[in-house]
């Protein structure tokens, strides 16, 4: 470990804008990896959830201990905290791109349902229709289960329909059967 540490002092010291630019990086890098962690914890991937944390937690030691014992140098604590500020952003762009959590996607419309059942059904979509009744009456509810990743695409084309419609989703755990636009179904 002290030789891990010495190297860092060396590199950091050597000029003041390359030791900020690994403090920032380091920041982004150590952030993005807890929020990933926390999405595997969230799915209970332990071991992969477990490893990432003792990833993160090294970077974070190594690098919030070099800042500590320069507090005075403004530009590692600013390099600190913007990577701090950028890894979230890092690590939600991450997340969000190798996730492959299914969503249902609920679509309520009082006048406007058919326009928006037909084009998702046209785009691929496997739509369930039920009646509901709301404060002002009988409404039409519209089911999609899909990918995360997809909601963007079924709320565009809910809007373009109906401006006043209600849309909720919300993260299924599990799934069997059934037709979902880009998830592989067994029957």
């Amino acid at each position: 470990m002290e030789i891990i540490m010495d190297m860092i002092d060396k590199v950091m010291s050597s000029n003041i804008y390359l030791g900020a630019g690994i403090i920032f990086l380091s920041r982004i890098l150590d952030v993005a990896m807890g929020t990933f962690r926390v999405q595997m914890i969230v799915r209970r991937k332990k071991l992969i959830a477990g490893v990432l944390g003792f990833f993160e937690v090294l970077i974070f030691i190594l690098i919030v201990s070099k800042v500590i014992q320069d507090i005075g140098n403004w530009l590692n604590v600013v390099a600190y905290c913007a990577g701090f500020a950028t890894g979230n952003m890092v690590g939600i762009y991450i997340s969000e791109k190798i996730s492959k959590e299914i969503i249902s996607i609920g679509i309520i419309s009082k006048d406007k349902w058919q326009g928006i059942e037909e084009k998702l059904r046209d785009e691929g979509f496997g739509v369930t229709r039920n009646v509901g009744y709301g404060k002002d009456g009988e409404v039409q509810i519209l089911k999609v289960i899909c990918e995360r990743n997809y909601f963007p695409k079924v709320r565009d084309v809910a809007l373009e329909h109906d401006g006043k419609v209600f849309i909720t989703s919300y993260l299924l755990t599990g799934k069997n059967g059934g037709r979902m636009y880009g998830v592989k179904s067994k029957i």
